[in-house]
């Protein structure tokens, strides 16, 4: 099945465990219509965890090839959470089922399957990206850099030609053509070189 029909078969089932569930009592949907009822179930909950690992697969994490060891760690703990996620009574998994399931709220799923990424980002790759990040540049010009995704981070600073009258937070390229607002702050810490001078 490509993509394609996937999203069309999830958009389908979602829809029509919504019309069931606004026409139809529950306890009729469950007893007098249970194995249809339950056959829909176990397809949605199917189709939603696709969704979700699909959507989680578009916002593909950059490595540094040269750094195997490094990889190899971020994608053991990428895994670990995966699992958990996938396997752990309660968990984020279990929550956007129910959020779509038993509440029918679109808008909760979507959040709780934003959160799985955001912690995959969080726990497993903020470590890795961390270890790429450092200081460079000649004294007086000095900018964190970042060798995975080969940008610079711009700090957030007061610009009032910019609006609300802020600007940066974002790595850009070295020309300044390119931003990525998706990658994590820095947390190296001040500079060095700043540290020997004062």
């Amino acid at each position: 099945m490509t993509d394609k029909e996937h999203l069309e078969r999830f958009e389908a089932l979602f829809a029509k465990l919504k019309h069931n569930r606004e026409k139809v009592p529950l306890s009729e949907l469950q007893g007098k219509y249970g194995r249809a009822y339950n056959a829909l179930i176990t397809e949605l909950e199917a189709e939603a965890d696709w969704w979700a690992g699909t959507y989680i697969a578009c916002f593909q994490f950059p490595i540094l090839e040269s750094d195997k060891e490094g990889t190899a760690s971020f994608y053991r703990r990428y895994s670990k959470i995966s699992q958990e996620e996938w396997t752990r009574p309660g968990g984020l998994v279990f929550q956007f089922k129910a959020a779509l399931i038993q509440r029918l709220d679109f808008n909760e799923f979507l959040d709780k399957v934003w959160r799985i990424y955001d912690r995959l980002q969080r726990e497993a790759y903020n470590p890795y990206f961390q270890a790429h990040c450092r200081w460079t540049g000649p004294p007086g010009n000095r900018w964190v850099y970042n060798e995975i995704i080969r940008k610079f981070w711009w700090p957030l600073h007061d610009d009032p030609k910019a609006y609300g009258g802020k600007a940066g937070g974002y790595w850009i390229s070295s020309d300044r053509k390119q931003s990525d607002h998706r990658m994590p702050v820095p947390e190296i810490g001040p500079d060095p070189e700043a540290r020997k001078k004062g």
